[in-house]
């Protein structure tokens, strides 16, 4: 037995559903908003992934909780960042620079456009 047209169309929808709820997913931003101390430590934390340093990872691991404690930095902002230097520090260079540049990317903001000026 043959499925009918509308069954046939009907799993064609689903698919589609799926596959936009799937892009959905993988487009949504990582990391919200961080403070202009977030970002500094964040630019500390590509430094330190980029040349590879565990040194500098672990003092700036203890540069985080520190400010954290001190309420410099909101507790989610010091999760992330603390994830990313967890992941430098299991010698997943490349996936926590990768990480970085993430959420460095996602503070940049759209500008609005100019008014047509002829």
């Amino acid at each position: 037995m043959e499925p009918s047209k509308g069954t046939l169309i009907g799993g064609v929808i689903v698919v589609l559903l799926i596959g936009a709820a799937i892009a959905y997913w993988l487009s949504r931003p990582t990391y919200g908003d961080i403070s202009r101390k977030g970002y500094d430590y964040a630019m500390a934390l590509g430094s330190a992934c980029n040349g590879k340093n565990e040194a500098k990872i672990a003092k700036i691991k203890q540069m985080i909780d520190q400010s954290t404690q001190d309420g410099e930095l909101e507790t989610h902002e010091a999760d992330w960042l603390k994830g990313i230097a967890q992941q430098a520090s299991d010698g997943h260079w490349e996936s926590a620079y990768a990480s970085v540049r993430t959420l460095m990317q996602e503070q940049t903001l759209t500008a609005t456009p100019l008014p047509e000026l002829d």
